[in-house]
């Protein structure tokens, strides 16, 4: 038997993708698939793989495509990672493929909670000061 074996990842950093269900297609048509691991049964030939996180803004997030060849009795593993940040494409091919848009959005984390640390400093110095 022949298996498409796709597995889809999504960064800690954008653990919100995880309400989201990936979509796929082969050939065009729709592929039921879940974060993870996914065995798909395919017939032996050539299948156009496309894969993007349905999302809000933009409204498909990690669009990604592949051509994948699968001889008889063979089975072929692929990875899919969703882009850390949204607005950048989806990485689909042979394991491990990169984390796109990681750089964008650690800088957005930092930027975010470097000043709240600095308010966290500067609170806990003037709660210091009134105690004694």
């Amino acid at each position: 038997m022949n298996h498409l074996l796709l597995d889809l990842k999504y960064h800690w950093a954008v653990f919100g993708l995880a309400i989201f269900k990936p979509m796929v297609t082969l050939n065009g048509y729709p592929v039921p698939v879940r974060w993870g691991q996914n065995v798909i049964p395919v017939a032996p030939g050539a299948y156009h793989l496309h894969v993007h996180v349905p999302g809000i803004l933009p409204p498909q997030v990690g669009n990604a495509d592949l051509q994948v060849w699968v001889a008889q009795g063979q089975s072929v593993a692929v990875e899919y990672r969703a882009p850390a940040w949204s607005f950048s494409p989806g990485a689909l091919g042979p394991a491990p493929q990169p984390w796109n848009g990681l750089a964008y959005q650690l800088a957005l984390l930092g930027a975010l909670l470097i000043p709240l640390i600095l308010i966290l400093v500067l609170l806990g110095a003037v709660l210091v000061s009134i105690a004694n």
